[in-house]
């Protein structure tokens, strides 16, 4: 299998494996073993005990790396397939119903830009049988055996198998709707499933930073070790950990955006973006308010600062919350839509006309639009890219285009309305378990930056306690307090301010998680981002409130 899989990843690099050898991986390899014997000649003294193995360590990652960068490219390139076969195959069945030629359907679905890697696949598909005169099937069949995406390969074979036994293409691409639908939401609910075990782990990792954190904080009054040194190490380890935690989920979860990706300028996305500025300048204001005042602890200020971002998130999920529901509508409205086109012989105007008597709820006022400038002679197609864009839905625009396309090369309407809508609808359920799973983890990570704050700040608490105890301990002479505990473990400010800072980034990279899994628009994790930094400024001053009080501290 681990054989097959390279063969695959050298073709798609188009690079035999001696000339990868040649080019990439012997020059990366040398490099780590160059930059190994550097170290231990220029800097021996720096390598000593445990940190011998640091500089052998960056070559065995340069070994890794050259070895799974094809297999890294290859997965990458059929996850981009994978995340695109559901409107592929819309497509697909949705120009057969105008009895297109297969070769032609092949053609318009490969000239689809949105389909990426996908539509350079299918492109080849067609070269190959306009240029090198193979036979559709052996098309098919030759880029299966080459393509990376699994989902894609079984399609292939299917389609080489349907035409090599005659099988209507227009039967057969019908059939394929739910069977491709099947194999999207295999993999879709795989994704959630990773989510979830992406969760615990994220949880564990995040304890054991907690723990490693502590330790920085209280070694250094047993050891003598600079604190700052090794809370400075801390915030550096914490921080690229939630970095990398953001990156790993990024790339398992599916690539499925709820806002349109139209370079329209829309009336929400003004909206939105001039909402920017004012949080901005709000931000500005707290924060010269707040130096001024000069008498609220560190990080409640810190959190007061950040606060008017909420207005920014407040108008974005607003707008994602319409944009959730216009989706919900659309299949009622694709459907009624097409039968009711059927019904008038495909005249999409009039259709509209009727439609306007019915309630779609947030989509009613966005079909009286369509219908308006369709009725004014605006070219249709600009009118559907206009009406798709306002809706501010990735999955409408996407699904509008078909649909106009279809129709226009004389596809019947009621049958790609009923395909177009069973398939969204289906979509539209698996986004809404994404958003369930979404909406468990904003619980777990809020709860787990409280968990956060609590522990490191209870952690300064002693060490500020102890601190000061010793300090004013009046030793006999001969003897200093230094031969059993360290007093001096440097600005308790400082070291503070650095967990603040591990809270502050900690808060933002989780907000960064939680839109990442629900696949909304990165605005709106401005406000789980200030609620996580006012849980961090509140169970900090309650910690050390607490500490206080239980300890006797004045």
């Amino acid at each position: 299998m681990s054989s097959v899989s390279y063969e695959k990843a050298f073709k798609n690099l188009g690079m035999e494996p001696k000339a990868y050898l040649k080019k990439f991986a012997l020059p990366i390899i040398g490099f780590g073993i160059f930059f190994a014997l550097l170290m231990y000649v220029l800097l021996p003294t720096l390598f000593v005990g445990p940190a011998q193995y640091i500089p052998a360590l960056v070559t065995v990652i340069c070994f890794i790396f050259a070895f799974a960068y094809p297999l890294s490219i290859l997965g990458a390139k059929a996850s981009r397939i994978d995340n695109n076969m559901h409107y592929y195959i819309t497509q697909m069945g949705s120009i057969a119903t105008a009895e297109t030629p297969r070769l032609d359907i092949i053609r318009i679905v490969s000239e689809n830009d949105d389909y990426q890697e996908l539509a350079e696949e299918t492109r080849k598909i067609y070269d190959l049988v306009t240029v090198w005169n193979l036979s559709l099937a052996d098309g098919c069949r030759f880029i299966s055996k080459r393509t990376p995406s699994i989902i894609f390969e079984d399609f292939l074979d299917r389609f080489a198998h349907a035409l090599q036994s005659g099988e209507d293409v227009k039967s057969f691409l019908f059939a394929e709707q739910n069977v491709v639908m099947n194999e999207y939401e295999s993999m879709y609910n795989g994704a959630l499933y990773a989510v979830e075990v992406i969760k615990e782990l994220f949880v564990s990792m995040v304890m054991s930073l907690i723990f490693m954190a502590s330790f920085a904080v209280i070694m250094p009054v047993i050891t003598g070790m600079n604190a700052e040194l090794l809370m400075g190490i801390v915030v550096v380890v914490f921080l690229l950990t939630d970095l990398v935690m953001v990156v790993f989920t990024k790339n398992k979860i599916p690539k499925d955006p709820a806002w349109s990706r139209s370079k329209l300028l829309t009336s929400d996305k003004l909206k939105m973006y001039r909402s920017i500025p004012i949080s901005i300048a709000g931000c500005i204001v707290v924060a010269v308010l707040v130096t001024l005042y000069g008498k609220i602890e560190t990080s409640i200020a810190v959190a007061m600062i950040f606060t008017p971002l909420v207005y920014t998130g407040y108008v974005a999920r607003k707008i994602e919350k319409s944009i959730r529901r216009k989706d919900e509508n659309f299949p009622a409205f694709i459907r009624s839509l097409g039968s009711s086109a059927g019904a008038r012989g495909g005249v999409i105007d009039d259709a509209l006309r009727a439609l306007r008597a019915h309630d779609f709820g947030p989509l009613t006022k966005d079909v009286n639009n369509l219908y308006k400038m369709l009725v004014t002679r605006i070219d249709k197609m600009t009118s559907w890219e206009i009406f798709s864009a306002n809706t501010g839905s990735n999955l409408i625009q996407r699904f509008s285009v078909m649909f106009v396309e279809a129709t226009n090369l004389g596809g019947k309407p009621e049958v790609i309305g009923d395909i177009i809508a069973t398939n969204f609808h289906r979509i539209v359920t698996l986004r809404k378990k994404r958003t369930q799973s979404a909406g468990s983890l904003v619980g777990v990570l809020y709860g787990l930056t409280g968990g956060i704050g609590f522990t490191m700040y209870i952690s300064l608490g002693v060490v500020g306690l102890m601190q000061d105890m010793f300090s004013a301990v009046e030793m006999p002479p001969g003897m200093s307090m230094g031969m059993v505990l360290y007093t001096n473990v440097g600005s308790m400010d400082l070291l503070a301010n650095m967990v603040l800072a591990i809270m502050v980034g900690h808060s933002l990279m989780s907000a960064i998680l939680i839109r990442v899994v629900d696949g909304g628009h990165m605005l709106s994790a401005t406000i789980d981002f200030v609620i996580m930094v006012w849980i961090s400024g509140a169970s900090a001053v309650v910690t050390m409130a607490a500490v206080s009080s239980l300890l006797g501290i004045t």
